[in-house]
């Protein structure tokens, strides 16, 4: 599936995600492989895909789209925009290939930016989802944190963290920990991991 952590304070916006992926061969059976997960959407934003391996297409989609725009959009537009054109993406996946397997269902994405124009300081995460295949997707209500799939002691760690205004370098040493230590527990989270700071300056991803 997924293991995906996002989140900011003022001192600026992470993303941290595995990359294990499971795909089915004609018979049905399942063969994990490894996948990019997260792009960057334009100078200040980026979209983290989880679930279903079509969330993977669907956002190089949204990537290939806002690339013919003639200037950068603000996050808050993408979002709104990206709600109707994945549901739309997903509802032409299901109608070609069927429903997705029992306990593949899930399908979310996580879309994060900085904004000048917002009050400070400026960094915005919405989180779009759908369960059982459910359409149109939906936006999920979210602060300035977001686990999925969710793990609450992670989250409490991360929120007091956050409120603590530790360093971005800090908060991804705290998603690395936690992902190696969830690909001991879980077959569907796996190496290599991908990471990428949000800031005034821009989008960079991050090798740690």
């Amino acid at each position: 599936m997924t293991q995906a952590l996002a989140g900011y304070n003022g001192n600026g916006l992470f993303l941290a995600t595995d990359s294990r992926a499971t795909r089915f061969d004609a018979a049905g059976h399942a063969e994990a492989f490894n996948v990019r997960k997260l792009f960057p959407l334009g100078p200040h934003c980026a979209v983290l895909s989880g679930g279903a391996g079509v969330s993977v297409t669907l956002s190089q989609e949204l990537v290939r789209i806002l690339q013919r725009h003639p200037g950068p959009l603000p996050l808050e537009e993408i979002a709104h925009f990206a709600l109707d054109f994945l549901s739309q993406g997903y509802a032409r996946h299901l109608e070609k290939h069927g429903p997705e397997p029992e306990g593949f269902r899930r399908l979310y994405f996580i879309l994060a930016g900085y904004d000048p124009e917002k009050p400070p300081p400026g960094y915005q995460l919405f989180l779009l989802g759908s369960e059982e295949n459910e359409l149109p997707l939906r936006m999920i209500p979210v602060g300035n944190l977001v686990v999925m799939p969710r793990n609450l002691g992670m989250e409490m760690r991360l929120f007091q963290a956050l409120a603590a205004s530790l360093t971005l370098d800090k908060l991804l040493e705290m998603s690395k920990d936690f992902l190696e230590k969830q690909a001991q527990l879980k077959e569907e989270v796996g190496p290599p991991y991908y990471y990428a700071l949000i800031t005034a300056e821009g989008y960079r991803p991050v090798s740690i």
